[in-house]
């Protein structure tokens, strides 16, 4: 084929690519509400397929919940219609506030209309970010898809899942954290209440920063491709002719020990170091 033919053709497929890229519409909305909350009670957030939520301690009784979400579509009636399927619907009980993501993708029961308009949605992705600002003895529950998640200041038992995500951590009590892909940063504070902390990743990294008042027994491994960097000086063997330390596992006391800080990464590397405060 001729040079002369080939710029043609990829002239033609440029100006395609640029004629569809002109059509998607795009709507971007926010929502903000304040929902009381009590002392020691559970706040849990199932988010959009796509999305950041960031959670973070603040004075008051009351969760501040400002939602931005944004919707795609080939025409101004379809981008209509997918901003009125979008959104979250919140639910209250006692001791418990929820947030639960809504839209196109979500399995509920749809009329004709919704179901066509949800043909010719797809491949025109949807997000939601969340920004949460709640009591600090708040027990805190997250269901990411992907994005950045982030959970700060708050006292509780805590849980967190994502699917694909950068997720980073400054809170107390316990916490269990599971990722599919992705980073998880932990920083374990001193002078705060530490119960442990449980964290998985099938395929990514873990960082785990340590303040020296915090104590706790490690036990970090690496299932397959990857490696502990151990660069925590106050780590000492739990024994040293069972578990020598490797690039696979470690297992040693911080302090006087105590609280479980299990860490395991499938494919990844897993990072211990002080924190220097």
């Amino acid at each position: 084929m001729k040079v002369s033919n080939l710029v043609s053709i990829a002239i033609v497929v440029c100006c395609a690519v640029f004629v569809t890229d002109a059509q998607v519409l795009k709507r971007t909305t926010t929502k903000t509400e304040s929902i009381p909350i009590g002392p020691g009670s559970t706040f849990s957030i199932m988010g959009a397929p796509m999305g950041d939520i960031s959670v973070e301690a603040a004075a008051g009784s009351t969760v501040e919940l400002t939602a931005t979400i944004e919707v795609q579509a080939m025409s101004e009636a379809d981008l209509a219609g997918a901003a009125a399927l979008t959104g979250y619907v919140t639910q209250e009980e006692l001791g418990r506030v929820g947030i639960v993501s809504i839209g196109s993708a979500t399995r509920r029961k749809f009329t004709n209309e919704e179901k066509k308009l949800i043909k010719r949605l797809q491949g025109l992705p949807y997000r939601i970010d969340y920004t949460v600002k709640l009591p600090k003895y708040t027990s805190v529950e997250i269901d990411g898809g992907v994005g950045k998640i982030s959970l700060f200041g708050t006292e509780g038992q805590h849980k967190i899942k994502g699917v694909d995500s950068d997720l980073r951590v400054t809170a107390s009590g316990s916490t269990f954290i599971n990722l599919m892909k992705g980073k998880v940063h932990v920083e374990l504070l001193g002078g705060t209440r530490f119960e442990g902390i449980d964290a998985s990743v099938v395929s990514g990294d873990i960082d785990v920063l340590r303040f020296h008042s915090v104590s706790g027994d490690v036990d970090a491994s690496v299932l397959r491709t990857g490696k502990i960097l151990n660069n925590d000086p106050e780590l000492r063997e739990i024994d040293k002719r069972k578990f020598p330390f490797s690039e696979k596992l470690v297992k040693a006391r911080a302090g006087a020990g105590g609280p479980g800080i299990k860490l395991t990464v499938g494919d990844g590397n897993i990072s211990l170091q002080p924190l220097v405060q």
